[in-house]
Parts: C-alpha cells; structure tokens; sequence
C-alpha cells in the first residue's frame, strides 16, 4: 500500500566517503536504534527503510505516528508509615517531593506487601530535534573521528544533512554542521545543491537519480551484475564492496594478455580482486578469459583511458604472480613442509611446522570419532600434512588471500590425490560466516570438513590455553569466528563427535605449552559454541526457537550435529498440540523438582504405592518408556516429543490433582519425587527441558 507522504521521516547525513565494510554494521545499528529513539521523542513507526552510498546515510521512517500521553505509576512507602492519626508523615512528604507532585495526587494501592500509597507521573517525550541529534552518535562503526573544533566524532566528516517531518523541516545540529534544506547530488557529475522541501521519499530518490546518485544498494548490485555476467563464477561479497563503493556504477571493460591464462584460474581473479577490485570475465563453458569488467562512478567521457589504466596496473600484477609462481614450482611441496619450522604460529605455541603435526594427529582422531571411513581419514592427514606448506611459498607470500588456494594449485599438478587437494583449499571455509550452510556442504569435501575443524579447535585451545580470550568489544585472533566456522561445518556435514572429548584431544597436542586443564577449556569453550549456534540459527533471545535452543543445551550439547537435529525437529513441531502437551509436562515435573535440595533417589520402590495413579504412573513409564527411548535412538525427536507428551499428559494433570507429591512421610515424599524425576528425565535427559519454552496456550 502507498505510504502518505505527510506521515513519513526522512533524515540524511551527508559525509565524506565513508569505508564500504563499514556500512553493513551501521544499517543493523541504525535498524536497532530508530525505532527505540523515537519512542523516546513519543512518535512510532511501521517500516524503516535505511539506504546508503559512500556519501551519504539515508533514513526513511513510515508511517509515522504520535504516541499516546503516558503515564507510571510509582509506589511509594506503607500506609501505616504514610499517615499517623490521618496526617502525614515526613516519609509521605519526602516521596512527594522527590517525585514533585502534592498529596492530593496520593493514591492507596494493595500489593503482596500489605496497602502503599503510590502517585501516577506523567511521562515526559523529548523533542523530536533529540532524534536527529542522538540517532548519529549511535551508529555502530569500527572507528570514529574529530575533525572541527566541536569535537563531534563520527567516522568520517559530516558536510550536510537535512530532516523532514511531511513538510515540516527539523531543526538540529550535529557538531559544527547546522540542519538545512538541501542536499547534493554526484560529487563530480552533479555536485550542485538538491532543494528538499518534504519527507516524501520517492521524489527524493527520483531528484538523486537525475543527479547520477542510485540510492538503493541493491539497484547498484543489479547493475553491476547485468555487466559481469556468469554470477556463478563471481565474488558476491566483491560485487556487494564494489556496490557499496559507487553512487552510480558504470561498467568499464578491458583484456590482459592472453599468455596469462596459463596461470591458474584463482591466481588471475585475486590478481584482478585483491587491488583493484575488477571482475574477471568467463566463457560459456565457465573458463576464465582474458577480459575483465571494471566498475568506476559514473558514466565518463574518457573510458577508454581508464580501461588503459586498468590493464596497466593488471599487467603488473600478473607478471609478478607469473614469477613467483615459476618461483614455487622449483621444488614440491612436501620440501617446504620442513621451512614450517621457521613460521611462527602464535608466540610460544611453536611453529606452523607443530601445528601441522598436531593437525595431522587430530585429523586422525576426529576421523575415527566421527566414524569416517579409512581413505577418508587417510586423506585428511594427508592434506593436514600439507596444508600449511603454501604459507612460505613466494604467492603466498605477496597474495595473502591465496592461502589454502595456491597450495591446492602445487598439490593438484604434483598429483596429489583428489579429495587431498580439495581439503587443502576448502579447510579455510567458510569465508564468511553470513554463508548458507548448505552452500558449504557443496563446496567443501569431509576430509576438508575434518581439516577445517581440527585447525579451528587447535586455534581456540591454543590461545585460551595462553589465556587470550575474546571479550565484548575486542577479538584479535578471531576465535568466535573460528568457533563459528566449526559450528557451521559440524551443521553442513553433520560430523559426530563429543566436544569435549576433542577439546581434550586437542589439549593433549599441545603438552606442556599451555597451562590450562582440560576443565578449564572445556568450560571457556562451551559458552562460545553456544552462543555460535545460535548465532548460526539465527534464533534471538525471547522468541520460542531461542527457548527450544537453550532447552536442548541443558539436555548437553556434546554432539554439535545431534543439536541441529534436535533443533530441527523441535521448532517443526513448535506449534502442535502434542509439542505444547510435553511443555506442559515438563514445566509441571520440573517445577516440584526444582525446590529440592538434596539428591533424588534412582530406584522407586512400589511398595511405598499410596495411590492407585503412582502406579498407574509407574506402568505408564514403563511401557511408554522404551518406545520413546527407541525413536530417540533412531533420532526421531520430532515423534518422540509427540509421543512423550500425549502419553504423560493427562496422567500428570491428575497426579498433581489428587496426590501430594511432598508428602509428610519422608519415605513416600522421597518416592513420588523419584517417580516425577523419572518422567521428567525419561524426556530432559536425552531430547531437552522443554519447561524453559513460555507463551504456551493455556
């Protein structure tokens, strides 16, 4: 439905350019903070929408809507310390002071606590000019800067910006910078003043156009991929860099020399990527040509002259990756595996020469845990053998990001198994941890899965080993992403396994090099790996997916791949009945068993029976119980929930009805709480403690 101008925001912060990695974190901070910031001037919003380019940071707010007046109410002290023989007291007159309100605004209101005075205080909105003002120093940035003798810091200088309300212009100033009516266009092609004069966002955007600025992100991605072509082929995040780095992109082509393509296909498109962010061009059969797509701002007369620049500084990249190339292939690389020892890993953790051997041992481990085949775990210690060895090869060297790849390029032409050279590139995925996982499971083998894992956990356990750890606002050595990448790849391959057991595994490598013990590790590493899956989910703390999550880790999360399957099957049967029956269930079982403190007994004895239901109890988890047991085996969570909670159900609503579970009677007490501990744990100990989901139907 068409949006009404006149109940619209639209808010601009024009500066200088601003870096295009930083721009995807500042939307989500911007997203976040919009809604809550306006709140507080007493207006709401339905849809934000957050645009960006280089130059500026664009914020359109619709529909917009005055909130209600609103008021707290706040209590105040007892009525007995409020009043004495009906006159008040200094308490009653202090708590009027200091909420600035006299005594015929007194209320008396019940509480568990017994009748206390209370008062109702209006809630004041700020100005809609402490939006504007506030909303930029919220926005999330790697780095911030001063520039002007306010001291106002943001990332880069601000030069205009302007609000609107309908046809309202607001007014506020951000550092040195007072609002205006304008903004501008282009900074070479149109950079003219833009008369602005409403808040109505598509005449806005249509202006900016006209003056070679193409405000939506994903217009210029559009753009950029019409020219390149062959998507399969290309870097998304490098055509989403070169999107984010334009206000109008504009395609410019070129070629190289044809003796090039003699080099290996990745070696050419980081040549082309790594400096100078161009697009290498691919034929129909999804071979690497000699042309090349480059994409400047803005249509310009002299093209040709630019495409000449481009192929002139491509000329020379290629020439340097040609010679160390021929460089590399001078001697094999299982010969540089030994020049390892000369690379350090991480300060007195040793070289990547004993990080290759620990890698090899723990491929070997993981391999057998996880219940993989011989030629796969021999492959895998292979690669682990030889996948460090292109660190100290000259590409390398002057191409970081060919790391994993020009190693698998030197494997695959000394003939080196297939699946050795594909676990040699592919343990450096995933890339970027925003990838799909199923996505990984196409480009990455197991051997390379088991590599990938093992090099992430030798990381993780060697550096909290030292005691470096990952705090909120700092992460040097990447380990959440790290962790990241292991969750990720245990979801797309399913790898079995105990956590803890290679953690263990993993510390045992490192001997006497790290202090830490085995415990220690392991309780550091968990909360990092469980905050990673739910990143990996994408589940947010309170909604039902997060509390279905968090239920299954109180059940243990030893088995990365069991969660996911866990997790699958659960939040697919969040909404039927029988999913709400076992919550019910266990929220009921799991309630009378909190308040105990000591140990609850294993065995029931059913001679200490009082009731017909605690046996009727008793049969029910006896006959029920091995059914359950056997879809849990065979991992069918989904029916075993249904199962579970249809059986139980009724029955425990009865058994709390009509039989006291804390009897006086120590022996009986003792009894029906392990007769309700064998119910709840029947379900919480394999599948998870489903009493932590809320907002059930009653």
């Amino acid at each position: 439905m068409k949006q009404d101008p006149s109940r619209s925001l639209l808010f601009e912060i024009g500066v200088e350019e601003i870096p295009s990695s930083y721009m995807e974190g500042a939307k989500a901070s911007i997203r976040v903070e919009v809604p809550v910031l306006l709140a507080e001037c007493g207006w709401e919003c339905k849809e934000v929408n957050i645009l960006t380019t280089p130059r500026r940071i664009v914020i359109h707010a619709s529909p917009l809507h005055r909130l209600p007046a609103a008021t707290e109410e706040k209590l105040g002290p007892s009525k007995e310390q409020a009043y004495q023989n009906g006159q008040p007291t200094e308490a009653l007159r202090g708590f009027l002071r200091s909420v600035k309100l006299s005594e015929r605004d007194v209320v008396v209101q019940e509480t568990s606590r017994g009748p206390r005075v209370a008062v109702k205080i209006q809630k004041h909105y700020k100005p809609l000019s402490s939006f504007f003002e506030t909303l930029p120093r919220a926005i999330k940035f790697p780095k911030l800067m001063r520039w002007d003798e306010t001291k106002y810091t943001f990332t880069r200088p601000i030069r205009w910006t302007f609000a609107f309300v309908g046809t309202q212009r607001q007014n506020y100033r951000l550092g040195g910078v007072a609002s205006g009516n304008f903004s501008f266009g282009h900074r070479f092609l149109a950079p003219q003043k833009i008369r602005v004069t409403h808040s109505n966002f598509e005449v806005f955007k249509q202006a900016l156009k006209r003056r070679h600025v193409i405000l939506e992100e994903e217009t210029r991605v559009e753009m950029i991929k019409s020219w390149i072509g062959d998507i399969a082929h290309q870097d998304e995040e490098l055509i989403k860099t070169v999107a984010r780095l334009v206000e109008e992109p504009f395609a410019v082509r070129g070629t190289f020399q044809p003796e090039y393509l003699k080099l290996p296909s990745a070696v050419l498109t980081t040549c082309m990527s790594k400096y100078q962010r161009i697009f290498a061009q691919f034929s129909s059969a999804g071979r690497i040509t000699n042309r090349f797509v480059a994409v400047i701002n803005g249509p310009r007369k002299n093209a040709k002259a630019i495409a000449k620049n481009f192929e002139s500084v491509l000329r020379s990249r290629l020439e340097d990756a040609r010679f160390f190339f021929a460089e590399d292939r001078k001697s094999k690389l299982e010969d540089k595996v030994k020049d390892l020892k000369e690379k350090i890993f991480l300060g007195s953790l040793g070289s990547y020469y004993d990080k290759t051997k620990r890698l090899e041992a723990l491929t070997d481990f993981l391999g057998t845990e996880a219940g993989c085949s011989k030629d796969v775990i021999r492959n895998a210690k292979r690669a682990a053998h030889l996948c460090k060895a292109d660190l100290v090869t000259h590409l390398v060297q002057e191409f970081p990001e060919l790391q994993g790849v020009a190693g698998s390029e030197y494997a695959c032409l000394e003939g080196e198994d297939k699946a050795v050279v594909q676990a040699i590139s592919g343990h450096y995925l995933p890339a970027n941890l925003s990838e799909p996982y199923s996505k990984i499971k196409k480009q990455l083998n197991l051997e390379g899965a088991l590599l990938g894992i093992c090099d992430r956990i030798d990381l993780l356990v060697g550096a909290l080993g030292l005691g470096i750890e990952p705090s909120s606002s700092e992460d040097p050595y990447a380990l959440r992403r790290a962790a990241g990448g292991i969750v990720k790849i245990i979801r797309a391959h399913r790898i079995k396994g105990s956590l803890t057991h290679l953690i263990h595994s993993a510390r045992d490598q490192f001997g006497h090099l790290i202090s830490k013990s085995n415990v220690d590790l392991v309780k550091l590493l968990m909360p990092i790996f469980k905050e990673r899956v739910a990143f990996e989910l994408g589940v947010t703390n309170g909604t039902k997916p997060f509390e279905v999550l968090q239920g299954i880790f109180e059940s243990g999360c030893e088995e990365l791949a069991d969660v996911f399957e866990k997790f699958e099957a659960l939040v697919s049967a969040i909404d039927h009945d029988s999913f709400v029956r076992t919550c019910k269930v266990l929220e009921r079982t799991g309630n009378i068993l909190k308040g105990v403190a000591e140990k609850i007994n294993d065995r029931i004895e059913p001679t200490l029976f009082v009731s017909p239901l605690e046996r009727k109890l008793y049969e029910l988890i006896d006959r029920e119980g091995p059914k359950i047991h056997e879809l849990i085996d065979r991992k069918e969570y989904r029916k075993a929930t249904f199962c579970y909670g249809d059986a139980f159900f009724q029955l425990i609503h009865d058994f709390f009805e009509e039989v006291l579970v804390n009897h006086e009677d120590v022996k009986i007490r003792d009894n029906r709480r392990a007769l309700i501990n064998k119910v709840n744990r029947l379900y919480t100990n394999r599948v998870a403690d489903l009493s932590r989901v809320t907002r059930l139907p009653v």
